[in-house]
């Protein structure tokens, strides 16, 4: 399995507005799942927006996006400030 890193083609910012506590474990990182941030994307190949999620360990976290075919692609930070 090779890591896939996303092409963003489009970004916006949407405030999350559920409850963030859901995403957490008790030791305050993120679930597998990941944690949804306010950040949204566009990939190439896609005409949908996405939101950007993020998975914490450690101190290190990583920002992914889910699609129907893939449950984790890599969105670069720097992507995010187009």
């Amino acid at each position: 399995m090779s890591l896939q890193t996303a092409k963003v083609t489009d970004t916006k910012r949407s405030e999350f507005t559920g409850n963030i506590r859901n995403y957490m474990t008790v030791g305050g990182y993120t679930k597998l799942s990941g944690a949804p941030t306010d950040h949204m994307v566009k990939i190439s190949g896609s005409n949908h927006w996405l939101r950007v999620m993020n998975i914490c360990r450690s101190n290190s976290g990583t920002l992914f996006v889910k699609t129907k075919d893939n449950s984790f692609i890599v969105v670069n930070e720097y992507d995010l400030s187009q």
